[in-house]
């Protein structure tokens, strides 16, 4: 056996060598994976390979038992013809997915920006909740949509179902769009660490606190006024009679535009409950336009209560 540090290594030498000792290595040092790349020093990237510990934090391992300097490669023939270097690296967090969120962005084939509403998981199929003006113009047939994880991956979807922006009064502007499987964490919202428990209701004269999350930035509203009868709101250069709704006074942060889409809810101590979908706003008086969001889902065939 040589003690000699090579510090260029064929990749499937040190690869092989990983994975005969993988299960040990992470045991004994208690990294969270381990990898083969260029050694780092002072944040530099060197020229020597080396095997890399991820560890959540660096120096928690039992007493005697960190990081050797270097490791014997295994050749795969029992020859035994030197040592690999090793690194450390903090990587301070576990590595989770990119999945999608409540809050992301999601873009129409018009290049027109929304926001997502919920996203859920149903008879194994991934879904979105919007709204319909986000998606497509007034009587124009819809598109494929792009949405955009908060890390920039992007995901295309299909339109599944329309609220008709045409009717006499619309009660509801939603959209349900289908994507790729696994591609969203159900019941979650960016800048939440809850997730959805429930649908339920905005009531007149609601004393509770309203949140929505949009652009990756939390804000916050209390119930202003119930609208029950047609209101001119303004999509897409066309005056459309909305009903039904109501409005909510921004207390944290500025509603806009891109705002369309979200979900308004609720929040307690072990989760969120859904109570709204926005679809429009008074920009200077800082105000949001809210459905029901139980109806908006009634609507697109999703049953409330199954989310």
């Amino acid at each position: 056996m040589s003690d000699e540090v090579i510090a260029h290594p064929e990749y499937a030498t040190v690869e092989r060598t990983i994975r005969r000792m993988q299960k040990q290595l992470l045991q004994r040092y208690g990294a969270h994976h381990i990898g083969v790349s260029k050694k780092r020093r002072g944040g530099r990237k060197q020229s020597q390979t080396c095997i890399t510990f991820y560890v959540l934090k660096k120096g928690e391992y039992e007493a005697g038992q960190g990081v050797p300097a270097s490791i014997e490669l295994d050749y795969g023939n029992g020859a035994r013809r030197g040592r690999i270097a090793t690194d450390v690296c903090e990587i301070g967090g576990e590595p989770e997915g990119f999945l999608l969120r409540g809050g992301n962005v999601i873009v129409s084939d018009d290049n027109e920006n929304g926001t997502v509403g919920l996203v859920f998981r149903r008879d194994g199929r991934d879904f979105l909740l919007t709204n319909a003006h986000v998606i497509t113009d007034p009587g124009a047939k819809p598109g494929p949509v792009t949405v955009t994880s908060t890390q920039g991956v992007e995901v295309e979807g299909i339109v599944t179902r329309l609220d008709d922006l045409e009717a006499d009064e619309i009660k509801s502007d939603a959209a349900l769009i289908s994507v790729p499987p696994d591609s969203v964490e159900p019941g979650t919202f960016q800048q939440q660490s809850l997730r959805l428990e429930s649908c339920g209701e905005i009531l007149n004269n609601d004393k509770r606190k309203f949140f929505y999350v949009s652009d990756n930035e939390e804000r916050a509203a209390e119930w202003l006024a119930a609208v029950p009868g047609k209101t001119e709101v303004k999509i897409d250069g066309r005056k459309l009679p909305y009903a039904r709704f109501h409005k909510l006074k921004m207390v944290k942060g500025q509603c806009g535009p891109g705002d369309s889409g979200a979900v308004v809810f609720c929040k307690s101590s072990t989760g969120l409950t859904a109570v709204g979908l926005l679809f429009g706003g008074i920009v200077a008086a800082n105000e949001i336009l809210v459905f029901p969001v139980r109806h908006c889902l009634d609507r697109m065939g999703v049953d409330p209560d199954s989310i």
